[in-house]
C-alpha cells in the first residue's frame, strides 16, 4: 500500500481528474452490472396507454396532479434542473442530461435538445447522453422501485427530510440555491454514492417532502411500471374548428402562403386556442402553430429547425423532398398545421393567444383584402430570411404593424416569456418598471414611410444573421453603424413629415387603440398600452399603464417592434454561443434607447437632455462613448401645450407627458390589476399604504412576493402581487449590475392577482394581520428586521404548509384567470 500511494503521489495534477473518471467509472460499472444481472439489461420500453384504461385514469385523475404541483414546479422548462422536463410524459421518460441549456460562456452553439423537436424516440434521446429517471429493465415491482431515480430522490427526502435552522431557514453551506449552481444529476446506476455525498438533497430539492398520502401514490405508480397518457382526445366539436384554422393557414396562393409564413413566424410560440371550446378541466385546449411535410387531413410530420425562418427541408434528404407535394413551381410546400400541446402550461412560458371568426376576418382584411402583388415567394437564405423587412417587403407595412398591435401584450410576451427571458444578461436592458405606448399605425400607410424601409431594409438586419455563432466585437461594430444610418434616415423622414404637416408631436402620435372595429373589443383595443416589470433575470408584461408613474417609458413604432420580435424571439437561440447571445444582448440597446427617444421628442426641447441624463447617471466615460452613445435626436419642438409647472423642471415635463399618456389612453385601458378596484376598503387602504413604501426599507423586499389574504369566508385567498422596483443609475452594465443599484430610490407597486412567474416570497395574511403591515415594512433598516417578518407572516420554503398554501395560491391563480394562468415557477424561491 505504501508504495502505491507513492506512485500516486507523482501522478501529474492534470492526471487526478482521469483518474478520478476511472473511478468513478468503475463503481458505476459495478452498479450497473449489479442492476444488469438482477434485472437485466436497460432498454426504454412503452409507458404511454390510453386514457380510458385503469392506468391511464390513475395517471390523470391521482399521479399526474401531484406531478405537477410538487415537481413541475421546478422542472418544467429550459432551465429545469438537469433538463429533466416533469411536464409532459414524453419529458418524464426523456429523463436527464447534466449539460447546462442556458450557458452564457460556450464558444460554440450547442446542439439541439427541444422536447418533441429534436427526437421522436427515448431511445434517440439515450443517444444524446439522457438517462433515465424511471426503470428501463423488467417491468416488475421490484425492478420498477429500485431501477428508478425518481423513487430514491423521493425516498432520500423522507430519511433526511429538510434540516431547518432555529431561524426557520436552510442551512446556507449544505444548499445551493442559486439559479447557475452545479448540476449533479446522477443516474440510478450512482444514485447511491450521490446520495451519500448529498443527504439533503432529496426531492423535491430544498422543499418540504410530499405528503404520505402523495407518496404512496407515486410508489404505486411507479411499481406498476410508470403508465402514462399522452395528449387527452380532442372533442368532436373541436374538429371543425381546427379544419376551418388549417383551411386558413393553407391556402395555395402566392399572397396567401406569403401571409400565413408571416403569422406562423410571429405566432410559432404562442398557445393559440379557440374561446368557445372548453376542456374537461373548464379551461381551453391549446396547440401550437407548426410546419409540417403534411397538409391537413394528414398526421402531422413537424418540421424542426434552429429557429422559424431556417430553411425548412435543409436536413432532408433529395427522396425525401422529392416524395413530398410541391407547387407549381416545384418548390416542396409548406404546410402549417395545429398541433396539440403535449405538455403542462407554465406560466412562465405561457403566451395564450385567441382563434376564431373574428380573428380570421382580421387577418383576411390586413393581408388579403389590400391590392399588392406577390409575384414570388421569398427563399430562406439566412441573410434575408432573419430580416422581416426583406423576406416580407410585398406586405403593407401597416398591415404588419397592425397584426403585431392588435395583440401586442403576447408579442412583447414573446420577448418576455421565450427562451431568451432566463438569465440577467438578457433582460438586464431594460428598467424594472415602464410603460410601453406605441405610435398610430396610421402613420404607416404613407408611400413615403414604405419607401423608406424598403431603402433601409438592409440597415434593420440583425444579429441572427450570423446564425448561432458571432464574434460579439466585429459584429457589434457592424451593427452599430447600420443603426446609425437607419436613425439618420428616420430622422430625415420624420422632419420632412414635420414641415409637410403630417407629423404632430404630442400626444396624437400615440395609438389610442383603435383600428379593429368587429375585434373583441368592439373597436377599443386595451393592448394599447403595456407596463413591463423586470425582476432581476426574470419579466412580466401587463396591459395597461400600472403601478405608479415610472421614469421611463418607450414608444415603440413598426420597425422597432418588429426586430424586438426577430432580434428576442424569432431570432435567438438558446442554444447560441457567448458571442451570438451578446451581441443580441447590445443590439437591444440600440432599440432602448429608440424608444426611450421616440418619448423624449414629444418632451420640451429644452428638457430633452436632462431627462435623457436622468436614465444614464454615473456612466463610465469610456463605454458610454463607445456602447451606448446618445442615438440622432429630431429637434423640432414639441406640439403640446404645456403648464408652467410642467416647464418647471425636466422632471416635471416628464410626469406631465406621462399624464397626458394616461389621459390619452384612458378609454382603452382596463384596470383589473388596480387597487382601487378593492371593494373592502380597509383593505385598499392597508396596501395602498405598502405600496407607498420606498427607499431602503423597500430594498429589503423580494423582487416578487405573492400574497394571500385569507378572510375566512371560502377556501380561496384574495391575491395580490407586492413588486419591488430596483432602482439603478444606469442600465448600461453587462454583467456586474450591483454597481448600478441604486437601493435608496428603490420603490414598491402592489396589484391585484399574481403579476410574476417566479415568486420569490409568500406571504399569509388575514384583515387583522394585514393591519399595520406598510408601517412594519417601512421599518426594515436591516436583513434581521426583514427575516423577522418573514417568520411572522411568511410560508418560507422550510414551512411544513408550504405545500398546502401553493394549493391554495395554485387553485385561486387559475380561478381568476383561466386562460392566462399556468404553473409558477419556484426556482427562485428565497431562503429568508
Amino acid at each position: 500500500m505504501p508504495d502505491l500511494l507513492r506512485r500516486l503521489w507523482r501522478i501529474p495534477r492534470w492526471r487526478w481528474s482521469i483518474v478520478l473518471v476511472l473511478l468513478l467509472g468503475g463503481c458505476s460499472a459495478v452498479a450497473i452490472h449489479q442492476l444488469d444481472e438482477r434485472f437485466g439489461p436497460a432498454s426504454p420500453r412503452e409507458r404511454v396507454v390510453s386514457h380510458d384504461s385503469l392506468a391511464g385514469r390513475q395517471w390523470e385523475d391521482e399521479v399526474k396532479p401531484v406531478i405537477e404541483t410538487r415537481c413541475v414546479v421546478c422542472h418544467g422548462c429550459y432551465d429545469a434542473p438537469c433538463q429533466l422536463k416533469m411536464s409532459s410524459a414524453a419529458g418524464i421518460d426523456r429523463g436527464m442530461n447534466p449539460a447546462p441549456v442556458y450557458d452564457g460562456t460556450r464558444l460554440l452553439a450547442a446542439n439541439l435538445t427541444r422536447m418533441f423537436e429534436d427526437a421522436d424516440t427515448t431511445e434517440q434521446w439515450r443517444s444524446m447522453d439522457f438517462s433515465p429517471v424511471l426503470n428501463e429493465r423488467f417491468d416488475s415491482p421490484a425492478a420498477n422501485l429500485e431501477g428508478s431515480v425518481l423513487l430514491r430522490a423521493l425516498s432520500q427526502k423522507r430519511k433526511a427530510p429538510l434540516p431547518v435552522t432555529e431561524d426557520g431557514l436552510l442551512p446556507e453551506d449544505r444548499f445551493d440555491l442559486s439559479l447557475n449552481r452545479s448540476q449533479v444529476c446522477a443516474p440510478v446506476e450512482g444514485y447511491d454514492k450521490f446520495a451519500e455525498d448529498h443527504p439533503d438533497w432529496g426531492m423535491p430539492y430544498a422543499l418540504p417532502q410530499v405528503s404520505d398520502e402523495e407518496h404512496r401514490t407515486l410508489v404505486n405508480w411507479l411499481a406498476n411500471g410508470g403508465a402514462m397518457t399522452g395528449p387527452a382526445p380532442l372533442p368532436q366539436a373541436l374538429m371543425p374548428h381546427i379544419e376551418q384554422a388549417e383551411r386558413f393557414f393553407n391556402g395555395d396562393s402566392l399572397k396567401q402562403r406569403l401571409m400565413n409564413r408571416y403569422i406562423y413566424e410571429h405566432l410559432f410560440l404562442s398557445h393559440v386556442y379557440f374561446p368557445s371550446i372548453k376542456g374537461a378541466d373548464g379551461r381551453p385546449i391549446f396547440f401550437k402553430l407548426v410546419r409540417s411535410s403534411t397538409p391537413p387531413g394528414e398526421p402531422i410530420k413537424r418540421i424542426s429547425t434552429r429557429r422559424p425562418y431556417d430553411a425548412p427541408y435543409a436536413s432532408y434528404t433529395a427522396d425525401e423532398r422529392a416524395s413530398m407535394p410541391h407547387d407549381d413551381a416545384g418548390r416542396p410546400r409548406v404546410y402549417y398545421r395545429l398541433w396539440q400541446e403535449r405538455a403542462t402550461v407554465l406560466a412562465k412560458n405561457h403566451l395564450p393567444y385567441a382563434l376564431d371568426d373574428a380573428r380570421f376576418k382580421r387577418w383576411q382584411a390586413l393581408f388579403l383584402t389590400p391590392d399588392y402583388p406577390v409575384d414570388d415567394l421569398p427563399d430562406y437564405d439566412l441573410k434575408t430570411a432573419s430580416n422581416p423587412f426583406l423576406t416580407f417587403e410585398a406586405i403593407p407595412a401597416e398591415s404588419r404593424y397592425r397584426f403585431m398591435l392588435d395583440e401586442s401584450q403576447n408579442t412583447i410576451m414573446g420577448f418576455i416569456k421565450g427562451p431568451v427571458c432566463r438569465g440577467q444578461v438578457a433582460v438586464d436592458v431594460i428598467n424594472d418598471h415602464f410603460w410601453v405606448g406605441f405610435t398610430d399605425p396610421k402613420m404607416f400607410s404613407h408611400p413615403e414611410v414604405e419607401r423608406t424601409l424598403a431603402e433601409e431594409g438592409k440597415n434593420l438586419s440583425l444579429p441572427a444573421e450570423q446564425s448561432s455563432n458571432a464574434l460579439p466585437i466585429s459584429s457589434w461594430v457592424k451593427f452599430e453603424s447600420k443603426q446609425t444610418a437607419y436613425l439618420k434616415a428616420k430622422q430625415r423622414l420624420m422632419s420632412q413629415a414635420y414641415l409637410d404637416g403630417d407629423l404632430r408631436l404630442d400626444e396624437r402620435v400615440l395609438w389610442d387603440g383603435s383600428g379593429w372595429t368587429d375585434g373583441p373589443g368592439q373597436g377599443r383595443n386595451p393592448n394599447a398600452a403595456l407596463t413591463i416589470y423586470r425582476h432581476f433575470d426574470n419579466a412580466a408584461v401587463m396591459k395597461g399603464l400600472v403601478g405608479g408613474v415610472p421614469k421611463t417609458s418607450w414608444i415603440i413604432d413598426y420597425p422597432m417592434l418588429e426586430r424586438i420580435h426577430y432580434l428576442l424571439v424569432a431570432g435567438f437561440d438558446v442554444y447560441g454561443n457567448l458571442g451570438h447571445q451578446l451581441v443580441t444582448r447590445l443590439y437591444m440597446d440600440f432599440l432602448r434607447m429608440e424608444g426611450e427617444n421616440n418619448l423624449l421628442v414629444l418632451l420640451p426641447a429644452g428638457e430633452r437632455q436632462a431627462v435623457h441624463d436622468s436614465w444614464y447617471r454615473d456612466v463610465n466615460p469610456g463605454l458610454g462613448e463607445l456602447l451606448f452613445k446618445k442615438p440622432p435626436q429630431f429637434d423640432a419642438p414639441s406640439g403640446i401645450v404645456w403648464t408652467p409647472q410642467e416647464l418647471s423642471s425636466p422632471n416635471q415635463a416628464r410626469l406631465g407627458l406621462m399624464r397626458r399618456m394616461q389621459e390619452r389612453l384612458a378609454p382603452e385601458l382596463g384596470h383589473e390589476r388596480s387597487l382601487s378596484n378593492v371593494e373592502d376598503e380597509h383593505v385598499r387602504h392597508e396596501l395602498q399604504a405598502l405600496a407607498a413604501v420606498q427607499g431602503v426599507s423597500a430594498s429589503l423586499m423580494p423582487e416578487v412576493t405573492i400574497v394571500a389574504l385569507e378572510d375566512g369566508t371560502d377556501d380561496s385567498p384574495r391575491l395580490y402581487s407586492v413588486l419591488r422596483n430596483s432602482a439603478h443609475a444606469n442600465i448600461t452594465s453587462l454583467f456586474d449590475e450591483e454597481e448600478n443599484r441604486r437601493p435608496e430610490e428603490d420603490t414598491l407597486d402592489v396589484l391585484r392577482g399574481v403579476a410574476g412567474d417566479y415568486p420569490n416570497a409568500f406571504w399569509r395574511l388575514t384583515p387583522d394581520t394585514l393591519t399595520g403591515l406598510a408601517e412594519r415594512v417601512a421599518a426594515l433598516e436591516t436583513e434581521e428586521d426583514y427575516r423577522a417578518l418573514q417568520a411572522d407572516i411568511g410560508v418560507r420554503r422550510t414551512d411544513p404548509r408550504f405545500w398546502e398554501f401553493s394549493d391554495s395560491v395554485l387553485r385561486t391563480n387559475y380561478a381568476d384567470r383561466p386562460v392566462e394562468a399556468g404553473l409558477l415557477d419556484y426556482n427562485r424561491l428565497e431562503n429568508r
